[in-house]
């Protein structure tokens, strides 16, 4: 069976899946980790994912345009299942972002080697926390039983990728939310600091605002930032606990 160019064909399927995951899931995505491990680990698991398939291709699999169209599928499907985990790093990213707006530290932008991009020393903070948290809770090991999973129920270029997009919009105002709690103890600080400065403004006039708000905000954040982290970071485990679910009912959804 394993020359059989049907099974080749398959592999190259069930890879790009997995490549589509390692892409979008947390953890996988680092861009510290090599390219080549990651492509190594992807083939590993295909080859290992193929064998347990029924050896059977999708109708006009053997032609060029039709088995590109279910190459992009299978790659589709791949990132569904990478974001379905991967919403809850964005919120608390986001939520990051503005925290360390409000503070003053967007002033201080460093690399996040988890996205790649510049972020405040804050919002890398809160993203390391929670990346460390889940490979303790080992949700990289949910995600790769719920790539596996995926395989059972949804065959290969069998994805009803419209639905995936639709739960991904709904997932959307989860987002927000989540990240509005996150960020709402230092927005509510910030506005009391601010009105605080604002009334003081009125009491001295000739006082230099600019250069009294940027240390007080952020010697306000820090505090606050001190004393939330004690209660953050026992509450990430609870935050973490829905990826498992979103992941089932990603790949519930794309179910043919």
């Amino acid at each position: 069976m394993a020359f059989y160019p049907d099974f080749y064909l398959l592999l190259l399927l069930v890879f790009v899946r997995i490549g589509g995951v390692f892409v979008a899931a947390p953890f996988f995505s680092l861009p510290n980790i090599p390219v080549r491990l990651k492509v190594l680990l992807a083939l590993l698991l295909a080859f290992t994912v193929t064998f347990t398939l029924p050896p059977t291709l999708p109708p006009h699999a053997h032609q060029a345009v039709g088995f590109f169209v279910y190459l992009v599928v299978e790659a589709l499907t791949g990132l569904l299942l990478g974001f379905a985990a991967q919403f809850i790093f964005f919120a608390v990213q986001f939520a990051g972002e503005v925290i360390g707006f409000q503070i003053g530290l967007s002033l201080a932008q460093v690399y996040n080697p988890i996205d790649g991009t510049p972020s405040n020393p804050l919002g890398r903070l809160l993203s390391m926390t929670l990346l460390l948290v889940f490979v303790l809770v080992d949700g990289h090991h949910y995600v790769l039983e719920a790539l596996a999973a995926s395989f059972e129920v949804v065959p290969p270029a069998g994805a009803r990728l419209a639905h995936g997009g639709l739960l991904l919009q709904e997932w959307m105002r989860d987002f927000f939310v989540t990240a509005l709690r996150l960020a709402a103890p230092f927005m509510i600080t910030i506005f009391l600091v601010d009105t605080a400065l604002g009334v003081f403004s009125r009491v001295v006039p000739q006082a230099d605002l600019f250069t009294l708000s940027l240390p007080l905000k952020l010697m306000a954040g820090l505090v606050l930032t001190y004393l939330i982290m004690q209660t953050f970071i026992p509450y990430l485990p609870t935050l973490l606990q829905p990826v498992w679910d979103d992941l089932l009912q990603m790949v519930d959804v794309l179910r043919p």
